[in-house]
């Protein structure tokens, strides 16, 4: 369970950017379904990477 922990904060912070951007830009319909589809996956594997460079060095 702790391999999925960075995947996990990457796409809780991809929600929560994605909520902000909805929020600000009010977008409804296509829009707003790609942005939750996209940033949650691409927030949880930018962070994984980070993550796995990481430790990779150490």
């Amino acid at each position: 369970m702790k391999d999925y922990l960075p995947y996990l904060v990457g796409t809780l912070t991809g929600v929560l950017v994605a909520l902000i951007i909805s929020a600000l830009l009010t977008l409804q319909g296509t829009p707003q379904l790609m942005l939750f589809a996209l940033l949650p996956a691409i927030g949880g594997a930018i962070v994984e990477r980070f993550s796995q460079r990481r430790s990779d060095k150490s």
